[in-house]
């Protein structure tokens, strides 16, 4: 499996996105909890960065996430998900947190958002990013 070449396209003290074109990858990390309206801001901001880039491989490394509210569990099940579908993604993969509580909270946002809508692709969630990886990359390089 040949190496990815990331390149970070956006940074702030809570977000990262990086990306390897040649592979369609966009690679995103939390780097601390944020409030949920700083959490949709960025979150848009990933959105943003995948269609621009036509990523069809998407990481989420969620472990340093946030307790979201209710409000915006709903925002994630109802919309953010959704609009994936309307992108080149394939497959998204989540690096989920330890913390019981915030991995419990993210699996029910994904379940039900695949309960509520067409999902166009595959999301996974993983314990560790190098899985995640390997996931990813299984079919394209």
């Amino acid at each position: 499996m040949s190496a990815l070449l990331l390149t970070t396209v956006y940074k702030s003290n809570d977000f990262k996105i990086e990306a390897d074109d040649d592979a369609l990858y966009v690679r995103t990390e939390w780097l601390q909890p944020l409030t949920d309206k700083e959490f949709v801001f960025e979150a848009m901001k990933a959105y943003e960065v995948i269609v621009e880039r036509k990523a069809e491989l998407v990481l989420v490394n969620a472990q340093q996430v946030s307790i979201l509210g209710p409000e915006t569990k709903d925002w994630l099940s109802n919309t953010y998900y959704t609009l994936f579908s309307q992108t080149a993604v394939k497959k998204m993969a989540r690096v989920m947190p330890d913390n019981l509580f915030k991995k419990l909270a993210l699996s029910s946002v994904v379940t039900r958002a695949e309960a509520s809508t067409e999902i166009s692709y595959t999301i996974q969630d993983f314990a560790s990013e190098e899985e995640a990886v390997r996931w990813l990359l299984e079919d394209y390089l």
